[in-house]
């Protein structure tokens, strides 16, 4: 069996948990593919390192358009 190599690239950035968890419900309805870097490991150093959001290259244009009308502190 091949396994298919699956490429993500990063959307955004943010050290707001408030916004991880936002972003997350939106991307678990609209059926996305995604991983937070950092995720479990940024609370611990009191946010000193941002958490990346990456999703699958070919859903990024989607996941764009669909943070274009959210009100976000991310960088």
């Amino acid at each position: 069996m091949k396994t298919a190599f699956v490429e993500f690239v990063p959307i955004l950035e943010t050290r707001n948990a408030g916004d991880r968890v936002f972003l997350k419900s939106l991307l678990d309805a609209e059926g996305i593919s995604y991983y937070i870097q950092g995720e479990f490991v940024a609370p611990y150093l009191l946010n000193a390192l941002p958490m990346r959001l990456m999703v699958k290259k070919d859903q990024a244009e989607k996941v764009r358009e669909i943070l274009q009308e959210t009100l976000l502190t991310y960088t």
